[in-house]
C-alpha cells in the first residue's frame, strides 16, 4: 500500500487561554525538527533515517484550536524559528506562532491589560450600536491577530513541506449555543409523541483543497491560493469562536452553509436523521469556547485518522478489506498516532482520598458545576482501551519546568488566574513559549520513540544501515519517530541540535498590578452601567399580570420608591451601589491576582 514506510500523525491541541504560548512553542520546535530532517533526506546525507512522517490533521479546542489555524496559515510560507538568541529581534514578528501568541497586539505604549480593560468594545457605536456588554474583558484584540495572520495571506508555491498532507484536515471544537435538535419517538395513548433534546457539542471541519472543490463530505474546503482564499472568513470565525472563553471573552457568531453540517458524519449522533439543520437556509449560531465541552479533542482526531486510513485501504484493496480494518496500536505494528499538546493536563487531578458529604449550597453549587463539566468532557468510548500497556496510539507533550535539574511545582507562567495570567506580562508568554520548545525537544528525542525490540516495520526500514547513536547522541534501545537532527553549515553531514536551555522564570511587578486597579474599576463600572443593554427581536414584552398589578398597586415600594422623589432616591441609591460595587470588585480582583501570582512565585514585591 502507499506510504507503507510512513507514520501518520494527527496533532491535537488542548485549550489553554494565554498558555497557548506554550503550545505555539511546541509547534515551532516540532516544525524546525521536521524541516531539518526533510532537508537532510533531500540532500542525501549519510546516517539520516529513511522513513517518513506525515501530519494529516491539525485540531484543537480554545487556544489549541486557534493555534491549529495559525499553524495552518503559517506553514504556507517560510518563517524563522524563535529561540533564546533571537526572540527579542525582528524575527519575532516573522514567526506566526510567536507573533500571534507572545507579541499579541502589545505595544510599548499599550500593554495587553490596558487593551483588555479598555471599553471601546462597549462604547464604540460603529461596532456595537446598542452598547451591549459581551464579555468581562475587551477581546477585540483577538480578531486583530486573526486577521493579521490570515487575511490576504498567499501561499508560496515554491514551498513543499513533504511532512504535511496535501489534503490536510483541520478542525476546531466549538460550543454551539443554538445546538442541533434531536427527537426520540415514543408510542403513547395519544399516539406517537417526541422527547426532544439538543446537542451543543460541535466542530468546524476544514480540509485543505487547492481547487476549493466541495466533496459532499461535510469538510469545508479552504486554501491560501489567492488573497481572498476559499472560506477564509469562515476559518477566521472558527478560530475566534473556539477561543471565546465564556463570560471572559466575547462570543462569536458563526454562519455555515447547511451542507457542511448535514453531510458531516462526525456531527451526527444518529445516521438515520437525514438533516440536522434546514438544508435550504444558512445555519447561524452564537458560539463560545470549544473547551467547554471538548477541551482535548484527541478522540475526534483519532476518528478522522481512522477514517482516512480506511478510505485509503478501500481505494487500494477494496471495500471488504476496508471493512475489516482495525487501527494497529502496538509498538510492533502501529503506523498511526495522535500527538496531544496540553498545557494543563488533568493527570495531576487525582481523586480526593477523603470524601466529605457537604450539602450546604456554598459547597454543593460549585461541585455541581464541576460535575457537569467533567461529565461533558467524559470520553466513554476511549476508556475501554485506556489501560492497555502496549498502546502507541496516543502521545502527549505536557509542561515540565526544571531549575538546576530539579522539577518545579509550577511549570506554566501563563497558568495563573486559570490561564489568563499571560495577558498581564509578556515575559510570562516568552517563558512559556521557550518552555514549549524545550519540552518538545526532550519529548521527541527521548519519548516519541519505538523500542528496537518491537521490530516495527517502519522503524526497521528507517534505521536500517545507519548509525542511530549519531542521531541520538547516546546509546539507546529506542528509535525516535522524528529524529532531531540539524545540518552542518557546509551541508555535508548531520549534527545534533543545541540543547534548549532553561529559561529564567519571570516575575511581575507588584507596583504594576496595583496600578491596574483604577483601570479595572473603570472597566467594571462601564460593564455595570451597560449590562442590561441589548435587544432580542424574538421576544415581545408581555403585559403585567392583572392580579400582580392589583396586589402591588399600593405596596410600600410603590408609595415610597416609584414616585417622583422616590425615583430620584432610587436612582441615587443604585448609582451609589454601582460606584461601591465596582470599587469593591476591582479591589477583590486585584487581590486575587496578587495572591495567585505570589503563590506561583511570579510576584516581584517592589512596593
Amino acid at each position: 500500500m502507499s506510504n507503507q514506510n510512513t507514520f501518520r500523525i494527527g496533532i491535537s491541541m488542548a485549550g489553554a487561554i494565554s498558555a497557548g504560548a506554550y503550545t505555539a512553542g511546541v509547534m515551532d520546535y516540532l516544525f524546525e525538527a521536521l524541516e531539518s530532517w526533510q532537508k537532510a533526506k533531500d540532500l542525501g546525507l549519510p546516517d539520516v533515517p529513511k522513513h517518513s512522517v506525515i501530519i494529516e490533521i491539525l485540531s484543537g479546542a480554545s487556544a489549541g484550536g486557534m493555534t491549529a489555524v495559525i499553524t495552518c496559515a503559517g506553514i504556507q510560507r517560510n518563517f524563522p524559528h524563535i529561540n533564546h538568541q533571537n526572540y527579542a529581534t525582528a524575527a519575532s514578528t516573522q514567526n506566526p506562532m510567536f507573533d500571534s501568541w507572545v507579541n499579541l497586539t502589545e505595544q510599548p505604549s499599550s500593554d495587553m491589560m490596558s487593551q483588555m480593560l479598555s471599553s471601546d468594545d462597549i462604547l464604540s457605536t460603529a461596532s456595537n450600536p446598542d452598547k451591549e456588554v459581551r464579555s468581562i474583558f475587551n477581546s477585540l484584540f483577538i480578531e486583530k491577530i486573526a486577521r493579521r495572520t490570515i487575511d490576504s495571506l498567499i501561499a508560496d508555491p515554491s514551498i513543499q513541506r513533504k511532512y504535511i498532507a496535501d489534503d490536510l484536515e483541520l478542525f476546531t471544537t466549538i460550543t454551539n449555543l443554538r445546538g442541533f435538535n434531536y427527537q426520540l419517538q415514543f408510542i403513547t395513548a395519544e399516539g406517537k409523541r417526541e422527547d426532544r433534546m439538543t446537542m451543543h457539542k460541535d466542530i468546524v471541519h476544514f480540509q485543505l483543497n487547492p481547487t476549493g472543490t466541495y466533496r459532499n463530505d461535510g469538510k469545508i474546503p479552504f486554501n491560501f491560493s489567492t488573497p481572498d482564499g476559499v472560506n477564509r472568513n469562515l476559518l477566521i470565525d472558527a478560530a475566534i469562536a473556539t477561543g471565546a472563553f465564556p463570560v471572559g471573552l466575547a462570543p462569536r457568531v458563526l454562519t455555515r452553509d447547511p451542507k457542511y453540517i448535514n453531510d458531516n458524519p462526525l456531527l451526527k449522533i444518529s445516521h438515520t436523521k437525514n438533516a440536522l439543520v434546514d438544508p435550504l437556509t444558512d445555519y447561524t449560531t452564537v458560539c463560545v469556547d470549544g473547551g467547554v465541552i471538548n477541551n482535548e479533542p484527541y478522540d475526534t482526531t483519532e476518528t478522522i485518522l481512522f477514517n482516512r486510513r480506511k478510505a485509503e485501504i478501500a481505494q487500494e484493496l477494496g471495500s471488504a478489506a476496508a471493512a475489516d480494518y482495525k487501527m494497529a496500536i502496538s509498538a510492533a505494528n502501529f503506523d498511526t498516532t495522535v500527538l496531544t499538546i496540553d498545557p494543563f493536563p488533568n493527570y495531576e487531578d487525582k481523586p480526593i482520598g477523603n470524601y466529605f458529604d457537604l450539602v450546604a449550597l456554598k459547597f454543593a453549587a460549585p461541585d455541581l458545576v464541576g460535575a457537569m463539566r467533567q461529565q461533558l468532557m467524559l470520553k466513554t468510548d476511549l476508556l475501554e482501551k485506556a489501560y492497555s500497556e502496549d498502546d502507541y496510539s496516543r502521545f502527549m507533550i505536557a509542561p515540565i519546568r526544571t531549575k538546576g535539574g530539579i522539577t518545579q511545582k509550577y511549570s506554566i507562567a501563563c497558568g495563573s488566574l486559570g490561564g489568563f495570567g499571560g495577558f498581564f506580562n509578556k515575559q510570562f508568554r516568552v517563558h512559556d513559549y521557550m518552555l514549549g520548545r524545550r519540552n518538545c525537544q526532550r519529548f521527541i528525542q527521548q519519548f516519541f520513540s519505538v523500542p528496537v525490540s518491537a521490530n516495527n516495520p517502519i522503524i526497521r526500514f528507517g534505521y536500517e544501515g545507519i548509525n542511530a547513536d549519531i542521531i541520538q547522541g547516546r546509546t539507546s534501545n529506542d528509535r525516535p519517530i522524528i529524529p532531531d537532527i540539524r545540518i552542518s553549515d557546509d551541508n555535508t553531514h548531520i549534527i545534533l541540535p543545541m540543547e534548549e536551555k532553561e529559561f529564567d522564570y519571570p516575575a511581575i511587578s507588584l507596583k504594576y498590578l496595583m496600578s491596574l486597579e483604577p483601570l479595572v474599576q473603570k472597566r467594571f463600572g462601564i460593564v455595570l452601567d451597560n449590562i442590561a443593554n441589548g435587544k432580542n427581536p424574538g421576544t415581545q414584552t408581555s403585559a403585567e399580570n392583572p392580579i400582580v398589578k392589583r396586589i402591588r398597586k399600593h405596596s410600600w415600594f410603590g408609595r415610597n420608591i416609584s414616585g417622583p422623589i422616590g425615583t430620584f432616591t432610587a436612582e441615587k441609591f443604585i448609582a451609589m451601589g454601582k460606584t461601591a460595587g465596582k470599587g469593591i470588585a476591582a479591589e477583590k480582583f486585584i487581590d486575587a491576582v496578587i495572591t495567585d501570582m505570589d503563590k506561583r512565585g511570579l510576584l516581584n514585591q517592589d512596593c
